[in-house]
């Protein structure tokens, strides 16, 4: 008996829980996407992804077949059956709302309509978990939202990497501290990631984040690291991936819709503000400090201690060199 087969569609050019479109992949929300393979074991899975996101799912187990295409034009139509059991759309797109429209399916699921507006521009099983999560009227863990999309029941299904890292950790702390430029109001400011760094280096081995220009060399920094201080970004749900220790730094986002499979921490700033989480790429307050200010050295350092507990005798400060954090090539939204 031949196997059922599902098309999946996810670029990152869109975000599930957000209306606007970028030219910008995010690759955090197409791995958070990879939990939905834990439910199709025994299917014969095909996903068409950016051809930038290639190394984010390439290896994975639970995918027969990786397509790159950022346009359905450069789709190699000799690689895309005449029908599949079923359509999962999850990017917003014209071109990508016509394609899967047009695609001859049992059952499909997700976007039908680039508009945005109305129980129309989703496909019937997928308009109430849509709808809710872009209008915003509560949080909830994007999984509980993806598979509410397709119509089936979240039960703590994680992540699935497909890059399998063979490195041991050598450092107690990695600092994930860069954000991709879709959201820079994620960014905890750089003078706290100095500040902590300095504190945190009496006491463990520390480490700023390193990706050297590939997704590859990113996920082996990370397993490199035996917890990771991170905000909102790629890095936060590859280590979730990596079942690492974790603290998290929320602010323009809500930490509601990140969940932490018992991995770690959330902070989020201690302040009160209308406008959080704001989803913006720009600040919407008039104070001088962005709300991601507000998290504390203290609050991090407090979490770091409850989750790492130090061992070691404080290093004397004078052998503290103040070291800039190494730029990042590969963005990691």
């Amino acid at each position: 008996m031949s196997r059922k087969t599902v098309l999946i569609i996810k670029h990152g050019f869109s975000e599930t829980c957000d209306h606007n479109v970028s030219p910008v992949v995010s690759y955090g929300e197409v791995f958070r996407c990879t939990c939905l393979l834990e439910d199709f074991k025994g299917y014969h899975v095909t996903w068409i992804t950016a051809k930038v996101a290639h190394d984010l799912l390439m290896g994975n187990h639970l995918i027969d077949e990786l397509i790159l295409a950022d346009t359905p034009e450069e789709l190699p139509r000799n690689r895309i059956r005449e029908k599949y059991h079923m359509v999962i759309n999850l990017e917003k797109q014209k071109d990508w709302c016509e394609f899967a429209a047009g695609m001859p399916a049992d059952k499909k699921f997700g976007f039908k309509d680039w508009t945005g507006c109305g129980d129309e521009s989703f496909y019937p099983e997928s308009v109430r978990a849509l709808s809710h999560a872009l209008q915003r009227d509560e949080y909830r863990p994007l999984q509980e939202t993806l598979f509410k999309t397709i119509g089936h029941e979240w039960t703590g299904q994680r992540y699935v990497l497909g890059y399998q890292p063979k490195v041991a950790p050598i450092y107690d702390i990695g600092l994930n501290n860069h954000v991709g430029p879709k959201w820079p109001t994620k960014r905890w400011p750089q003078y706290h990631w100095q500040k902590l760094y300095f504190e945190l280096s009496k006491y463990y081995t520390v480490c700023w984040q390193q990706s050297l220009s590939s997704i590859r060399h990113y996920i082996d920094w990370l397993a490199s690291c035996k917890l990771i201080i991170t905000c909102d970004s790629l890095g936060l749900h590859l280590s979730l991936g990596l079942n690492k220790k974790i603290v998290a730094l929320f602010g323009s986002t809500p930490p509601e819709q990140v969940y932490m499979y018992g991995c770690g921490l959330k902070l989020t700033p201690a302040c009160e503000r209308r406008c959080m989480p704001c989803f913006g790429p720009k600040c919407r307050s008039d104070e001088s400090d962005s709300c991601m200010a507000y998290i504390s050295v203290e609050m991090v350092m407090e979490a770091v201690e409850s989750l790492l507990p130090a061992q070691k005798k404080a290093v004397p400060e004078k052998n503290q060199p103040e070291v800039e954090a190494p730029l990042v090539e590969l963005n990691k939204s």
